[in-house]
Formats: C-alpha cells, sequence, structure tokens
C-alpha cells in the first residue's frame, strides 16, 4: 500500500506534515472485479464507467489520488477466488469494489477475510451476503427487500391479482421470486404457479404454454435481460398479453435491443433512473453524458456512488493516521448519510444499506418512469 508506506516514512523524518496532508501525496489503489465479458458483461462495464467517473472527480478534489487496478472474472466463481487471492497478496490494492454475481463474492469472501481487506460491492443482491464478514459491504439493495417492493407494488399499486411466476434457477432468481411472491400474495394477489429455467436457456414456448394455460393478468420474470428479452419476445407471438414485470436484472438497455418491441411496458425496477433530475442528480447526468455519449444505467450510479463513499472513507480513515486496509475498514463502518445519486449512504451493521426503488417501464425503446410509482 504506497500510500500508508509514504506517510510513514515522511513521518518517521520528522517531516512538519498538516493532518490533511499526511495523505494528501498518496494513492489508494482499488481493485475491481467483475464479469467485463461474456453474455452479461453489461453490468461490469456499466460499474465501471461510474467508478471511473467518480474517480475523474476524486483526483480533481485533491488529497489522495486514486486508481483502479481491474480485472474480468468472466462471471466464473473460480476466477473469482484466483483474483482474491491476487488482490490479497498485492500490498498496493487497498479496497476491492465491483462484483457482478453474489455467487462470485461469496467464494471470494474467506479469503478477504484471511487478509483483512475490505470489499465493496454494487451489485450482488443475495441476503446470503447479509452479516457474511465484517470486511464486506454494498450499496445496492439486497434480493428480499427489492423482491418484497416489486410485490407489494405490483398487488396494490398496479392492482395485479393474478401473476405466474418464472425464474432463473440459481440463487438470485429463487430468492427474488420467493421475495416478490410472498409480498404480492400478502398484499392480495394470487401466484397462479411458478416455473424456473437455466441461464442461458433460449427456448421458453413450453414454460410459456402452462403459463398461456393459466390466464394471468401478470408474469413476474425473476432473472436477467438476457432471458427476460426471450421470454417477452415468445411470449408475445404465443398470443399472451399479460403485464410483464421483471427485476433490477433485466434493467439493461441491451433488453430493449434484444427484445424489441415485445419488451415495450415492461416494468422493472432500479435504485436509479435518468430520467428522474433532481439536483443532487443533475451534475452527474451532464458529466456521464459528456464523458460517454449515453444515459447511465442504475449500475453506473451505483458504481458512481461507491467511488465518492470511498472517497468519504479515505478522508475519514486519514484524520486518524496514515490509512491501512484495518482503518479504512472502520471509516466504512463509521460513515452516514454519504450522499450519493442513489441516495444518502449508510452502512447497518450487517454490511447492507437502506435505500428507495424506482419502478420503470420501457416506452418508446427506453426505460422512463413507470405512471403508477408507490
Amino acid at each position: 500500500m504506497t500510500m500508508k508506506r509514504i506517510a510513514a516514512a515522511a513521518l518517521g523524518i520528522g517531516l512538519a506534515l498538516a493532518p490533511a496532508a499526511a495523505y494528501s501525496a498518496d494513492q489508494v489503489t482499488i481493485g475491481f472485479t467483475a464479469a467485463l465479458s461474456g453474455d452479461f458483461a453489461a453490468f461490469g462495464l456499466n460499474m465501471r464507467k461510474g467508478l471511473d467517473l467518480a474517480v475523474d472527480a476524486l483526483n480533481k478534489k485533491g488529497g489522495a489520488t486514486y486508481k483502479i487496478d481491474a480485472v474480468d472474472d468472466r462471471g466464473e466463481a473460480r476466477e473469482g477466488v484466483l483474483i482474491a487471492q491476487r488482490f490479497c497478496s498485492d500490498s498496493n490494492v487497498d479496497v476491492v469494489m465491483g462484483y457482478s454475481f453474489s455467487s462470485i463474492a461469496l467464494a471470494a469472501i474467506p479469503v478477504f477475510n484471511d487478509c483483512k481487506l475490505p470489499v465493496f460491492a454494487s451489485a450482488v443482491t443475495s441476503p446470503a451476503l447479509s452479516n457474511v464478514s465484517p470486511y464486506f459491504r454494498r450499496n445496492v439493495l439486497t434480493d428480499a427487500v427489492q423482491g418484497a417492493m416489486m410485490g407489494t407494488y405490483a398487488a396494490k399499486t398496479l392492482g395485479l391479482s393474478n401473476i405466474y411466476v418464472l425464474n432463473q434457477q440459481d440463487d438470485y432468481g429463487i430468492g427474488v421470486a420467493k421475495s416478490f411472491s410472498d409480498a404480492a400474495t400478502k398484499a392480495g394477489a394470487k401466484v397462479l404457479g411458478s416455473e424456473s429455467y437455466l441461464l442461458g436457456a433460449k427456448d421458453f414456448r413450453t414454460l410459456l404454454t402452462k403459463v398461456r394455460a393459466a390466464q394471468p393478468d401478470a408474469i413476474f420474470i425473476g432473472g436477467f435481460y438476457t432471458e427476460a428479452a426471450k421470454i417477452a419476445e415468445q411470449a408475445r407471438a404465443l398470443g399472451i398479453k399479460a403485464q410483464l414485470l421483471s427485476t433490477d436484472g433485466a434493467l439493461n438497455v441491451e433488453l430493449m435491443k434484444l427484445g424489441r418491441g415485445a419488451v415495450e411496458g415492461m416494468i422493472v425496477y432500479g435504485m436509479f433512473d435518468p430520467s428522474v433530475s433532481t439536483p443532487a442528480t443533475a451534475a452527474f447526468l451532464t458529466t456521464y453524458r459528456e464523458k460517454y455519449k449515453e444515459d447511465p444505467s442504475a449500475w453506473a450510479a451505483l458504481g458512481y456512488d461507491a467511488g465518492i463513499t470511498l472517497g468519504a472513507a479515505v478522508d475519514l480513515a486519514a484524520k486518524d493516521g496514515p490509512v491501512t486496509r484495518e482503518s479504512l475498514n472502520a471509516a466504512f463502518a463509521k460513515l452516514k448519510d454519504v450522499p450519493g445519486v442513489t441516495g444518502p449512504t449508510t452502512f447497518d451493521p450487517s454490511g447492507d444499506r437502506a435505500g428507495a426503488l424506482y419502478f420503470l417501464t420501457v416506452s418508446g425503446g427506453k426505460f422512463s418512469l413507470a405512471p403508477k410509482q408507490p
């Protein structure tokens, strides 16, 4: 960790440094890992864009300087463990950020525990990661929270009463579908049936034939944009006109590219939407659009907020001396209401964060705020 060594050396030879200057010439290295290639690269690439923008802002601010050491985990748990071992053994890495898949984060956590390296994730939502480690935190809401919010929204706000549930057969899909079903049922809706599918599946016509026979007024798809787009196309081809609902896993511009007109009207949820401009988001939207010539996604917004939150933690840790992995981890726990474009960030002891959702609909080939909000 370059920053600590420089600070320690400076103090050791008796240089008169003001407290704020103790880290002013130091460098914070962010180990960033996510799926950056393959079918699900969009989550990781968008997080990286947001984080890059935050790093640009932090470096312009002065004080510590920040750089990113990015590694593609390709969506494979085995790669995740190897990457964790690499980051742990590199004393220049101060914090690890990113992560597209909960299973990969879960596999890597024991490695990070051993080297006491703080992890700050932005796209992993499994409830199994709550309380998993004193070194793990995230700024995205859990599947349990988001699925329950969507279930209540579907039944109470949209007034949907007969819903069929489809979900991908993994921790993410099973967890979010259960939370959705429990909340929708509690709010007065009836779940007519549920079916699961494998990630990467392309033909859903057998499942959808069962769905059509049940005549639901809505279908909830607990999965990613790749399968959600295919389900929408094949459902419409079979004459199913039910309202389509999905998750933050479908909140990606690739959904419209893959599903085209079939995904029009689909409702999803997320912690950010560029159509909702507030004083807190205006500067972010302007800077992001100038740099990338596109609107930021919710994952880009979460990546940006993660970077800004890291900056606040480094500033806090530096007040008490050289920043170390341990002091940075302690600083994360002390942060309170760090402003961000997805709302303020405060971590609870489980490593999770409270927050709110926007409900969005596909309209005219892009996401916009759904007409009905809770």
